[in-house]
C-alpha cells in the first residue's frame, strides 16, 4: 500500500509540474494590493470590516497584509483575518513572524482563487529587533497563467540590516523556484534611491517606481516627511508592464498608504 501510494504521488507531481510549465508559456493578467495595516487596525478599532469593505471595492486577485494580529490582547482575541477572508470570500493564509501579547503577529495573504505551494520563512537577522515573515503562494489565474506571489515586511533597524533581510529571502525565494513569475509585495522600510532600494534592483523591478509616495497618510498627527516604502517588486525584470497602479490614501485605517496595481506579464518566448 505504502509503495502503491508512493508512486501515485510521484505520478500526480509530475503531472502537476507539466501543467505549471505549460501554464508559464501563457501571460496573464492580474491585480493585487499591499496593505500595511498598522497592529491590526489600530486606527479603527481593530475592526476588521472597513478593510474587507476596502478589499472588496477593488475585488483585488491578491492581497498582500503587513502587521496582521491572531488573537492578541490588543484585538480582543480576534481572528482578524479570518473575518475578513469571510466578508470577502477570498481563501486566508496567515505567516506568524513571532507570538505577541497571548497570540501571533505577522503577514498574512488573502487570495481570490484556490492556491498552493504555501511556504513560510522566518528570517532572524542579526541586530534586528524581531523576527520577521515572509510567506507566497502559487496560483493558476483564470486565463491560465501561474504565478507565485509573496508579501514580506523587512527590518528597519538600518541599511544593512534591511539588505541582509533582502538577501535572505531573495536566497530562499530563488532556491525554491527561479523561472515562475513572482511578485514580492509589502512594506520594504527603505525609501527610493536606498542601499536597500539599489540592492533589490539587482533582482526584481520595481512596478511602481514614479507613481507616488506611500507613508505616511495624511493624517494630522503624523508629521513625518512624504516616503515610498511600500512597493510592488517582479521577477523576471522582464515582460511585466503596468496598466493601473493606484495609491489609497486611508487615514482612518493606517499610517501607511495601500497599493493597488492591474499588471499583465507576457513571457518572452
Amino acid at each position: 500500500m505504502k509503495r502503491t501510494t508512493k508512486i501515485v504521488l510521484t505520478v500526480l507531481l509530475a503531472v502537476a509540474s507539466l501543467q505549471v510549465a505549460k501554464a508559464q508559456e501563457s501571460g496573464f493578467s492580474i491585480r493585487v494590493m499591499s496593505m500595511n495595516i498598522k497592529e491590526c487596525g489600530r486606527y479603527c478599532g481593530y475592526k476588521s470590516a472597513p478593510y474587507a469593505e476596502l478589499i472588496n471595492q477593488y475585488q483585488p486577485d491578491v492581497v498582500c497584509l503587513q502587521e496582521v494580529d491572531y488573537r492578541t490582547n490588543r484585538n480582543g482575541g480576534r481572528d482578524w483575518l479570518n473575518e475578513v477572508a469571510l466578508a470577502t470570500g477570498m481563501w486566508p493564509y496567515f505567516s506568524q513572524s513571532m507570538s505577541y501579547q497571548g497570540g501571533g503577529f505577522g503577514t498574512a495573504l488573502l487570495c481570490r482563487y484556490p492556491f498552493w505551494g504555501l511556504t513560510k520563512i522566518i528570517s532572524n537577522i542579526t541586530g534586528a529587533r524581531e523576527p520577521r515573515s515572509t510567506a507566497w503562494l502559487y496560483l493558476t489565474l483564470p486565463e491560465g497563467g501561474v504565478v507565485r506571489v509573496a508579501t514580506t515586511h523587512l527590518a528597519l533597524e538600518s541599511g544593512q540590516i534591511t539588505i541582509q533581510h533582502l538577501a535572505d529571502v531573495n536566497s530562499k525565494m530563488f532556491k525554491e523556484d527561479s523561472t515562475t513569475p513572482t511578485l514580492l509585495i509589502g512594506d520594504f522600510n527603505s525609501q527610493e534611491g536606498s542601499d536597500p532600494y539599489t540592492y533589490a534592483g539587482n533582482r526584481w523591478v520595481d512596478l511602481g517606481k514614479g507613481y507616488g509616495d506611500t507613508y505616511p497618510t495624511s493624517r494630522p498627527d503624523i508629521t513625518y516627511a512624504n516616503q515610498r516604502l511600500d512597493y510592488v517588486m517582479a521577477s523576471p525584470k522582464t515582460g511585466w508592464s503596468v496598466v493601473k497602479y493606484e495609491i489609497l490614501d486611508c487615514p482612518d485605517l493606517s499610517d501607511h498608504r495601500f497599493i493597488v496595481a492591474d499588471l499583465i506579464y507576457t513571457p518572452n518566448n
